[in-house]
This record gives C-alpha cells, sequence and structure tokens, in this order.
C-alpha cells in the first residue's frame, strides 16, 4: 500500500502474535502467511542481511465461518477497517489499518492472485503459519516477482527440506499435486524457480547456503517437471504461451 513505511520482522510479528493469540482465544482459526510467516519459519538467513527485507503489511488467512468472530477480534484490537474494501470483498479479503501505521490483509481459505491456491483444508496443520510447502506456492505463483519473492524462497529452501507428508517441511507431494494439474501454476513456477537459480551467485550468501538452496531448487524442479500430469494439464499445454496463464493482479486499494 502507498505511502507506509516500511517495517522491520520483529515489529510486525509482535503484532501478528497478539492477533493470532486473540483469534485463538475467541475459537477463530487463524494463520499468518506471506513474508513475515516465512521469516518466522526461517532461524538461519544464510549471511543475508535481514535488513535487506522489510515489510509493510501483516497478512492473515482463516476460515468464512468465523468472519464475524475474527472481524469483532480485530476490531478489539484497534484496527480500523477500510469499509469500501470490505464491503466489495469482504468474504475473499478484508483490510484493516492499525493507528500505527501499517495495514492487515486478511485473506479467508484460498489465495487468488496470478493462480488461486485453496488453504481450506491446510489451516490446521501447522501452528502459527500456514505450512511451508503453501508458503513456497504463495510466492511460486508470482509472475511479476521481485527481490523480496527471491529472498523469501530463498530463506524457505535453506530452512526447509523437501518431503513427502510433513507439514512443517516443504510437503514436495503437495506442490507437484498442483502444479501437475494445473499447466498455468507449472509455467509460472517454473519459470520462478530458472529465474531464482539464475539469481542465486549473485547473493551474498555464504557458500554453504547457497549450495544447499541451489541443491534444492532443482530438486524442486525435478520433482515438479517429473510429476504425473493431469488430461486437463495435457490440454493446456497444447496452447502453450498464446493464451495467458495466470491472472494479472491489480492492487484493489
Amino acid at each position: 500500500m502507498s505511502g507506509e513505511e516500511p517495517r522491520g520482522f520483529e515489529e510486525l510479528w509482535a503484532h501478528a502474535e497478539r492477533l493470532l493469540s486473540a483469534a485463538e482465544h475467541a475459537g477463530a482459526t487463524l494463520r499468518a502467511m506471506g513474508g513475515i510467516a516465512v521469516r518466522r519459519r526461517s532461524t538461519d538467513l544464510g549471511g543475508l542481511d535481514p535488513g535487506r527485507r522489510v515489510y509493510h503489511d501483516i497478512d492473515l488467512v482463516g476460515r468464512q465461518r468465523d468472519i464475524r468472530t475474527l472481524d469483532a477480534t480485530i476490531l478489539e484490537l484497534g484496527y480500523e477497517p477500510d469499509r469500501a474494501v470490505n464491503t466489495q470483498f469482504g468474504t475473499v479479503r478484508r483490510v484493516y489499518y492499525h493507528p500505527d501505521g501499517f495495514h492487515l490483509d486478511l485473506f479467508f481459505e484460498r489465495l487468488e492472485f496470478c493462480h488461486t491456491i485453496l488453504l481450506n483444508e491446510r489451516l490446521h496443520l501447522v501452528a502459527r503459519t500456514i505450512p511451508a510447502a503453501d508458503l513456497l506456492l504463495q510466492k511460486l505463483q508470482i509472475m511479476e516477482r521481485n527481490e523480496k519473492d527471491l529472498i523469501d524462497v530463498f530463506w524457505l529452501l535453506l530452512n526447509h527440506a523437501l518431503l513427502t507428508g510433513e507439514p512443517e517441511q516443504i510437503e514436495i507431494d503437495r506442490v507437484v499435486s498442483l502444479t501437475g494439474s494445473d499447466w498455468g501454476l507449472h509455467t509460472t513456477a517454473t519459470d520462478f524457480v530458472g529465474h531464482a537459480l539464475q539469481l542465486l551467485p549473485e547473493q551474498n550468501l555464504v557458500p554453504q547456503a547457497r549450495e544447499l538452496i541451489g541443491s534444492r531448487l532443482m530438486e524442486l524442479q525435478a520433482a515438479i517437471d517429473a510429476a504425473p500430469k493431469s488430461l486437463r494439464w495435457r490440454a493446456r499445454e497444447r496452447v502453450g504461451r498464446r493464451v495467458r496463464w495466470y491472472r494479472v493482479v491489480e492492487e484493489v486499494l
């Protein structure tokens, strides 16, 4: 959101923790996602200066059935609602402003940006954040990626192994099940991985971190390529890049 000053992770995570705890106390499901969730799950920064990754907002996701409870909880913590956005997009996304000058994005059960990622069956799997695989997918579905998106992917891969059925790690079966059924997501994700591999040598990472991230990027790419593809995927592949395969994301504010 234009006009907002960048924030440090510790400041925004303290606010996020209050929101998560208040929602839990009220009996509602709420999880963090986006950059602050990646940072929360990343204890090893690989030698990168943490000041390179600044934050502007808090991204949270909850269940649609908890809309009223979450709205009341957020207001009780002093946030002001964006009534125009919340009226227009209220069952998909809501926006709230904190008096300290940052905002909160609240999503419900799914991400609908360049591609759609359903989260309704994923919100109970780990504490505080959405699972690492979904944090990775949130980044891999971005078409107009920037440095902060690359840093988040590097930190996710540095701190999480690619395993099957392990929500605390990156569930590779979760990733390839989605890319194997959606040619568009597959294309955007593999473009992102290729871009990340290209820029990895330029990052000021310690050698061990750079090597591990590189090996996991190649492992990720190999798994995406080798996974079975659906009939819908193969039909869309025949059309290829002649037709746009992603949603153009426009800022709602």
